[in-house]
Formats: structure tokens, C-alpha cells, sequence
């Protein structure tokens, strides 16, 4: 046995396959929505941004309750139910979303206003490293084209503001 042969280390994430790999995308969703509940009503009130509603924490958690049941139902659908190309394909749409979220509002709020912004550390430490991975192995693996993560990446936005305002209405009227 030479002493230069090194055995070729496999990461956790690289031993699973891509199916099993999309159920962490609600996974991690909840740890950022858990990282993000028990401050946001005070910072909300403490940032000058018009664009985001004082919120109470109450309706906040009922918001990202519904929010990561979503992401878990969805998930369920998409990878057990619907497959390829479908069912992945909306569950890296939820993951594109959570991406986006991470710089806008996240990333963006915290640099702006110098003052940490709830969600932004599960955002550096695990939705963005995660989000790389994801699309660069939907990528090699040609379980997504890039025409098809620019229709993603486009898309995003509008439904990061359309689930959040909905999501908060929802929370707003079981929160009374």
C-alpha cells in the first residue's frame, strides 16, 4: 500500500441522494424561521422601513408556523408524490425563495441599518452554503437547466412578498 493513496472523502451531503437531499430544504427552513420568531416583533418596530409592518411576535409565529407547514407539505408532494421534474422543481422554487430572502430582506437590512436583523445568521450559515449546493447539484446532476434557475431566480421575489403578506394576514386574523 503506497503512502500517497488517500481514500476519496465523501461529504454527508454528497452521500445523499437528491431526493433525500431536498427534505433539508424545509428543515432548514424552520431553523430560520425559529431563529427569526423571538425578535422580530422588536425589530420591527425598531427599523424605519415602511415596506415591513410593525408585527407582534404572536402573529409572526402563526406566519411561519403556516409558512414551514407549507414547506414540509410541499416538500412531501414534490418529492414523494409528483417526482421529477415537477415535484423537484417547486421544491428548489421554495429553496430559491429562501435564498433570495437571505439577502433581501436579511443580509440588506443588516448592512443597512448596522443593527442584526432576525434570521440573518441562519441565512449565512445555512440557507446560503446550502442554497450553493443544492443548485450547483441540480446542475451537474441535470435535474435543472439555467434557463430554468433564472425563471426561479425571477420568480422569487414576487413569491418571498406574496407568501410573507399572506402569511401575515392569516397570523394577523388568528392573532386577535
Amino acid at each position: 500500500m503506497s503512502s500517497s493513496f488517500q481514500p476519496e472523502k465523501m461529504s454527508f451531503l454528497d452521500s445523499l441522494p437528491f431526493d433525500r437531499l431536498l427534505w433539508l430544504v424545509p428543515f432548514f427552513f424552520m431553523l430560520h424561521n425559529m431563529e427569526e420568531a423571538p425578535f422580530m416583533e422588536n425589530w420591527s418596530k425598531r427599523v424605519p422601513l415602511k415596506a415591513h409592518p410593525n408585527i407582534s411576535t404572536k402573529q409572526f409565529v402563526i406566519a411561519v408556523t403556516i409558512l414551514t407547514l407549507g414547506g414540509f407539505i410541499l416538500t412531501f408532494l414534490g418529492v414523494e408524490i409528483w417526482g421529477r421534474p415537477t415535484g423537484y422543481l417547486l421544491i428548489l422554487g421554495i429553496q430559491m425563495v429562501l435564498a433570495f430572502n437571505a439577502f433581501v430582506p436579511h443580509i440588506f437590512t443588516t448592512i443597512r441599518f448596522r443593527l442584526y436583523s432576525p434570521g440573518v445568521v441562519s441565512a449565512l450559515l445555512f440557507t446560503l452554503p446550502f442554497s450553493f449546493y443544492l443548485f450547483r447539484r441540480a446542475l451537474t446532476e441535470n435535474l435543472l437547466t439555467w434557463t430554468q434557475f433564472w425563471d426561479l431566480l425571477g420568480l422569487a421575489p414576487f413569491v418571498m412578498v406574496l407568501s410573507a403578506l399572506l402569511s401575515l394576514k392569516i397570523g394577523q386574523m388568528f392573532a386577535k
